[in-house]
């Protein structure tokens, strides 16, 4: 029970936390400039990022010495957490500019729950997240929910980390809802919402591939299509192309997952 508490309290604090920033006033140039300040921070608060970045600048032990240290200060991780989400938050801000219409927001969320959903079975991040190493890395680069562990997991359908890619999709779609002026309260309360029950999908993990990991965006995306169905306007035509494009992509998915459980 505490486990979901933890996760929806957590849930709870990374929207406020986005749709606050998605408020404060700033351009293009102040984003960018936020996101790397934030982004440095968020690397000084994960002594093992910087310790794998300068493995791979083959940095000496000792020069890599003050990173040892650094990793026992107390509050690093949360202080490094904050800072990802600040800075995954400005950077969607920053990537949202380029959406200007609620039509085009639509196709970006389909667009990307698909592309984050195969990113994480079959993509880059499915394969990095079979080693060690690169579950390490993928560590590194996600938000710790407090109080939930892997462990805790073991026995309950709940989340255990975010990905940095979810908190900067929430600020872009929250920033894009605020200046189009759509319905940010019923999105907010939609993703909580979803976002709350989607590890129940865990306990499909027997008969689906998501034993380990679980796509944020398309549960992020139905909550905001869900609650703003009524703003995208679409033609006759222009709906079947969307219709034809899920079906296709349905159809490759279930291709994809029969042709696992046969390999299997």
């Amino acid at each position: 029970m505490l486990a979901y508490l933890a996760t929806a309290a957590f849930l709870l604090y990374a929207l406020l936390t986005i749709v606050a920033l998605c408020r404060v006033r700033a351009g293009a140039p102040a984003e960018l400039g936020i996101a790397i300040a934030f982004l440095m921070g968020m690397m000084l608060c994960r002594p093992p990022l910087l310790a794998i970045i300068a493995f791979m600048l083959k940095v000496s032990d000792e020069a890599a010495g003050p990173l040892k240290w650094l990793a026992q200060v107390p509050g690093l991780w949360t202080i490094g957490t904050i800072c990802l989400i600040l800075m995954a938050g400005f950077l969607g801000r920053l990537v949202g500019r380029v959406i200007r219409e609620a039509n085009l927001l639509l196709v970006v969320t389909v667009v990307a729950a698909g592309i984050d959903l195969w990113g994480v079975y079959w993509g880059p991040v499915g394969q990095i997240t079979s080693t060690e190493k690169g579950r390490a890395i993928a560590e590194q680069l996600s938000a710790a929910i407090p109080g939930v562990s892997a462990a805790t997991r073991a026995g309950l359908p709940v989340l255990t980390a975010i990905g940095i890619g979810d908190f900067l999709f929430v600020a872009m779609f929250f920033a894009v809802l605020r200046r189009l002026r759509l319905n940010q309260r019923a999105t907010f309360w939609a993703v909580f919402a979803i976002m709350t029950v989607a590890p129940a999908f865990f306990l499909l993990g027997d008969r689906l591939p998501i034993a380990e990991n679980l796509p944020g965006l398309p549960f992020i995306g139905a909550g905001t299509i869900i609650a703003n169905w009524k703003h995208f306007k679409f033609s006759r035509q222009e709906k079947h192309t969307l219709l034809i494009g899920a079906a296709i992509i349905i159809l490759l998915i279930c291709a994809i997952l029969l042709i696992k459980r046969l390999i299997a």
